[in-house]
């Protein structure tokens, strides 16, 4: 091999160097880029988590100042009931909004809690008769209510012939048992026998998931105006129509004392048993905050459950980020 062909063999070969080294440089910058940019996405997303559970503190701070002003009474012209609350942030913003859980019908009053920490549903309680109707006033089929309690209460004995408890759910694909407890969101009624997806979203802007069996009371002043079908489930002579007028003619800070619903025009005439009456109230003890953060291209939503305690204090409940449909 003459000066000539080694001369030209070292150049290749520096040539091929010279481009492995580029590819490699290329790579290594590249993936530097995706790290940094990862690192970033992740801080953002840090920072929109920090926002979100900030928003938890301001909405306990209302709800802390207005059961100060007003401890007897929960109404839709307090500072909590504010709609489209949002606050630019650095690199961001933060939107929320507190809703009242004493506005819907709560599932799991279907049930009650005995002393051995299992849980009894009865046909003849205030919650069973009112679900029945509403169940009705919607247009679905009355024995969905069966099926409901019996996925809630503790026993394996169906309500009747329109229960269902683990033998109905242990022949479907896939398999599974009746929960035989307490619902946390109303997402879990797909599950139970004859709640189809129809069903469901005709039910979800009427119900509520409160984590407490037993408990079902309404407030007057928060109940949404385009839903007189829960009020109409616990007055059983009280029409939609007449339910309706009832609450388009309440004032924006509602009734000031239960005396003055009961003693409206709407309701002359109408037997209203006691139980009925004991289920209205004024007040609220549950709340929901659905937050949203986003800072840069981080994003994080939040959805918390409020309970006001012994008049003075909110504490949460329980804390879900994301969301669900």
């Amino acid at each position: 091999m003459n000066n000539y062909q080694q001369k030209g063999v070292a150049l290749v070969v520096v040539l091929l160097v010279v481009a492995l080294v580029s590819m490699i440089a290329t790579d290594l910058t590249g993936r530097l880029q995706r790290e940094v940019r990862r690192s970033a996405n992740l801080f953002d997303h840090q920072q929109a988590r920090y926002y979100a559970l900030g928003a938890e503190k301001f909405a306990i701070a209302i709800l802390q100042s207005d059961i100060k002003d007003s401890p007897d009474r929960d109404d839709l012209d307090q500072s909590w009931a504010t709609k489209g609350l949002y606050f630019p942030v650095e690199g961001g913003d933060l939107t929320g909004t507190i809703t009242d859980v004493n506005r819907c019908f709560n599932l799991n009053s279907l049930v009650s809690k005995k002393d051995d920490s299992s849980y009894v549903a009865s046909k003849e309680s205030i919650a069973y008769q009112a679900y029945q109707r509403l169940l009705d006033l919607l247009g679905l089929p009355t024995s969905l209510v069966d099926s409901l309690a019996d996925w809630l209460d503790s026993d394996s004995q169906a309500m009747g012939m329109d229960g269902a408890e683990d033998r109905e759910y242990e022949i479907l694909t896939p398999a599974y048992r009746a929960a035989n407890n307490l619902i946390v969101d109303v997402s879990e009624l797909s599950l139970i026998q004859g709640y189809t997806d129809e069903v469901v979203t005709r039910l979800k802007p009427y119900v509520c998931a409160v984590p407490e069996a037993g408990y079902l009371q309404l407030n007057i002043n928060t109940i949404d105006v385009d839903k007189p079908e829960l009020l109409s489930m616990l007055i059983k002579d009280l029409s939609v129509k007449s339910a309706a007028t009832l609450l388009a003619e309440r004032a924006q800070a509602g009734y000031d004392d239960l005396a003055s619903f009961w003693q409206s025009s709407t309701l002359a005439g109408i037997e209203i048993e006691g139980k009925a009456k004991s289920v209205v109230q004024l007040d609220s003890d549950y709340y929901q905050l659905q937050a949203q953060a986003r800072i840069g291209r981080g994003h994080e939503s939040v959805t918390t459950l409020f309970k006001q305690v012994d008049k003075e204090k909110v504490h949460i409940i329980w804390r879900r980020f994301g969301t669900i449909e």
